[in-house]
Parts: structure tokens; sequence; C-alpha cells
């Protein structure tokens, strides 16, 4: 019997590799239910918003689309600063609203006039400096302050602080975590202004 040469044996031993790779394709109903899952998923760790009125102006404008991490407050825990979606109960349905975090679980806030045509706001005892607003805040809102933050919700306000209907007023007080819808992490649009946001 005449013995194969060298060559013919790799030939043979890739051909039987390329035979055992070969996969089998993913059955529909399979890809179908996969499809589902991921869309499931997806829906509820990120989503996009589009911002309405000027109560984060100069930071966010009418008409600025958003995109927002979902899981950064329903699993994870806001901090001083975030801007997050809120929803916000107005009696004949919900609207969500762009707010700034400002106050955690058990703070103490407390905005003061200050005697030169603006106000103050301290947390926990401390003066809390803002660069990033547009002007001076100019109103206390209706709250009796001392305010302290309940368990499980968080004191927010528009960056564009005499214009933003926020937590500084008894219809819209602390907002619960439940109704926290996500941080926002990066603007979509208008294109000029597209990155993350810091």
């Amino acid at each position: 019997m005449e013995e194969k040469s060298l060559e013919e044996k790799m030939t043979e031993e890739m051909q039987e590799g390329r035979g055992k790779k070969e996969k089998k394709p993913m059955p529909l109903l399979l890809q179908i239910v996969l499809l589902i899952v991921m869309v499931v998923i997806l829906r509820n760790t990120i989503g996009t918003v589009l911002v309405k009125g000027s109560s984060m102006e100069p930071n966010f404008n009418h008409g600025d689309l958003v995109f927002i991490n979902k899981l950064s407050t329903s699993i994870g825990t806001p901090d001083y600063g975030d801007v997050v979606i809120c929803k916000l109960d107005e009696g004949s349905g919900y609207e969500n609203i762009i707010k700034r975090v400002i106050g955690l679980p058990n703070d103490v806030i407390v905005i003061l006039d200050n005697g030169k045509g603006s106000c103050n706001l301290y947390r926990n005892g401390e003066l809390v400096e803002e660069p990033f607003l547009r002007e001076p805040m100019t109103s206390m809102g209706n709250i009796t302050y001392p305010f302290v933050v309940p368990e499980n919700s968080y004191f927010v306000m528009g960056d564009n602080r005499n214009e933003s209907l926020d937590s500084r007023r008894e219809s819209v007080g602390a907002i619960e975590k439940k109704d926290l819808m996500g941080e926002v992490v990066l603007r979509l649009y208008p294109f000029s202004d597209f990155g993350p946001i810091e």
C-alpha cells in the first residue's frame, strides 16, 4: 500500500478540522427569545430624554437630547452634583424633569437671604459653592427650613435657580429614589455639545 505524502496528510487534517468547526445555525425561536431579553435589559438600563424648558440653563437647554443610565439611580446611589431625570407627579399625570442632586438622605438643607439681594445654600451647616449657576439665586421657595431630606429621597434643584420648579417648593419637595429615572451621562444633541456630562 502506497504511503501518503506529508502534504496529503496535512491537507486531510485541515479538511477534517474545517468540518469540525462548522456550526449549525441557531434556531429562529432561540434568536427571537435572545433578542427580546436584550431589548428588555437595554430598556431597563439605558434611555434617552429630551430636555424641556429652561430650568437647567445654561448647562442644559430646551431641545437637548441626553442619554441616561438608569442603573445608577435604581441600583446605585446618586451623589452631589449628579444631573438626574425625575418623575414628577403633577396630579393629572407624570412629567419628566431634569435637575441636579443637591441633598442626599438625612442632609440638612438651609437657604438663607444673604442681605445682598440673593440667597445662599447651606448643606449640613456648610455653604455650598456652585460656580456653574447662571446667576445668584433669589428665591428660597416656600418650604420650611431647616429641611431634613427624608430617607430614600433626594433634594434636587435646577441650575437656573430663578426659573426652576424644584425641591424648594412644597408641591415638589424631596424626590423619592423610586422616582429617579436615571443619571444623565451623555449629551447626544446638539452635536456641537456632544459629550459626557461632568
